[in-house]
């Protein structure tokens, strides 16, 4: 049985998703780069796209798989895609594009805008993942809405607020569906590094006197940032004071745009500290990925369990799910017991 999912912003990230699960689905038996091969009975190679809106006039209105691989997209690749015949719709702008990005990276058609709650109903929509750019707010509650009304999940890959409000959340469980997030946590990214570093010091005592990260990036989103970096920031921040306490100092995060890196992603990470008799301790480390795949494989975790909750009348159960998926969840719990509660959820419903 698929899972049907519909994809809000056909960029990077999304190419990435799309190409590793047509790579998993042809080589059913590779778990090299899975977190769960299987969630409950689901594999990603259950995962079906069935929708996809942008806003950009190289995207709109062709197939899925075209789309994916027009510019702006300039990720590595990770497998060929299937010809879908699905047809990226005109999605509604809202405030999804700030004008420097227009100038340099979006070219925005003059198609009409597509009626996004009969789009998703017509193609059998299960779930829908928000790829829009950081700083879309009013986008993401006008397509959390339509989600809504066409009976859809909802994943929120970015760092918009919505799964930590108690309102939209109960709107989902009301609907016995699913809303999960804010902000994708990387599978190896700058912000879980950081995490487990943070973790290990004050497992052994040490008092935090710094704690800085800087991402370095080229693509799209990287840009975005660059003049609207402060929900990512913030969200950033709050996943790693999470893990220090009150007297720690606190953490730092900035977003720097790259140009020639595209999606290549280099973060600095530096933490000091000071353990036994106050003697200072600290650590430096670069780390070097490719941006939209790191996403991926969590996001693939992310659309089988929402399908998993909702068949088995769970919906509730993802705000629980979400602090191993998600940087800014509506809970923060340390990453060891975020897994333990993942697992046992999941175990739960199987």
């Amino acid at each position: 049985m698929p899972i049907n999912v519909a994809i809000i912003g056909t960029g990077n990230c999304a190419k990435s998703l799309v190409e590793g699960v047509a790579f998993y689905s042809k080589n059913k038996e590779d778990k090299t780069g899975l977190m769960n091969p299987h969630i409950g009975k689901y594999h990603p190679s259950d995962i079906y796209f069935v929708a996809g809106f942008d806003i950009d006039e190289r995207k709109v209105g062709k197939k899925l798989h075209e789309a994916l691989n027009a510019e702006p997209n300039k990720t590595v690749k990770i497998a060929d895609v299937p010809e879908y015949d699905v047809i990226v719709q005109r999605g509604p702008t809202c405030d999804s594009v700030i004008p420097e990005l227009r100038e340099y990276f979006i070219h925005e058609s003059d198609e009409p805008v597509a009626d996004v709650a009969q789009v998703l109903k017509d193609s059998g929509a299960e779930i829908v993942i928000n790829y829009l750019p950081t700083g879309s707010d009013k986008a993401t509650y006008a397509y959390a809405e339509a989600a809504l009304i066409a009976g859809c999940s909802f994943i929120n890959c970015m760092p918009t607020p919505i799964a930590k409000h108690p309102e939209w959340q109960k709107k989902f469980d009301d609907a016995g569906l699913v809303l999960m997030g804010d902000d994708i946590k990387s599978q190896c990214g700058a912000t879980i590094v950081n995490r487990v570093l943070l973790n290990l010091l004050k497992m052994r005592g040490i008092r935090i006197t710094k704690s800085e990260q800087i991402n370095y990036g080229g693509n799209c989103d990287h840009f975005n940032l660059h003049y609207r970096p402060e929900a990512k920031e913030a969200s950033k921040e709050s996943a790693l004071n999470s893990v220090l306490n009150p007297d720690d100092a606190k953490p730092s995060a900035r977003m720097v745009y790259t140009k020639n890196n595209y999606d290549h992603k280099q973060a600095k990470i530096k933490m000091e500290g000071e353990m036994f008799g106050h003697i200072p301790v600290s650590i430096d480390l670069t780390l070097e990925d490719e941006d939209s795949p790191n996403s991926g494989g969590v996001v693939n975790d992310a659309i089988r369990a929402a399908k998993l909750l909702v068949e088995n009348r769970r919906p509730y159960l993802a705000k629980e799910l979400c602090a191993f998926l998600f940087k800014a969840p509506p809970a923060q719990f340390p990453d060891t017991e975020a897994l333990q509660k993942f697992r046992e959820i999941i175990k739960s419903l199987e």
